[in-house]
């Protein structure tokens, strides 16, 4: 009986340590996005024809990234001096899919954590200051051994339940599944 009783208290004990409202863990959907394009290094634009996966994308199909990584750029440029050759950096592209896509894990290599927490910074202030919503995204560590340097594998709470190629995902991801150029643009000439 004296045992009965302590394993009660025990069970009770533990159930008090939960959190009360804890809310459910969202699916988040895998993409293997192909970065052909966007990268300072032009040896990161030449797909192994042999990598193939579902639900891969086309970063150069969604034209907002290109679009929200550069204002996120430009707001580091002075009047005051000349325009540097290359304005935007791996942060501002990292920051434009956050906010674009609403990207909430990267699988990238640990050496990528600075690289990350700057990217959420320059995303959360963006966010703030177009009234955008932002949501930090995570790492997951990854070591790149079975897939091309250029393809980035991303987690989004966006779902999709067909895969229909990377060209026809990439074009319904931007036009159905993201941030719309026409949202950003509106956003950024708010007062």
């Amino acid at each position: 009986m004296y045992q009965q009783l302590l394993e009660n208290k025990m069970s009770a004990l533990s159930l008090k340590q939960l959190p009360q409202s804890a809310s459910p863990v969202s699916q988040l959907q895998r993409w293997y996005m192909i970065v052909d394009g966007n990268q300072h290094r032009s040896d990161l634009c030449q797909l192994q024809p042999q990598f193939q996966a579902s639900y891969m994308l086309s970063e150069a199909l969604i034209p907002q990234l290109r679009l929200v990584a550069i204002l996120i750029a430009a707001q580091r440029l002075g009047f005051d001096q000349p325009t540097p050759d290359i304005i935007s950096e791996e942060a501002d592209w990292f920051a434009a899919r956050i906010l674009v896509m609403g990207v909430r894990v990267f699988h990238l290599d640990i050496t990528l954590i600075p690289m990350l927490k700057t990217a959420n910074s320059r995303a959360r202030s963006f966010a703030q200051k177009h009234n955008l919503p932002f949501t930090q995204a995570q790492m997951r560590m990854s070591l790149h051994a079975s897939r091309p340097e250029q393809m980035l594998i991303i987690e989004t709470q966006t779902q999709c339940k067909e895969d229909k190629g990377w060209i026809q995902n990439s074009q319904h991801f931007a036009h159905n599944l993201c941030l719309t150029e026409d949202t950003i643009l509106a956003a950024c000439n708010r007062p």
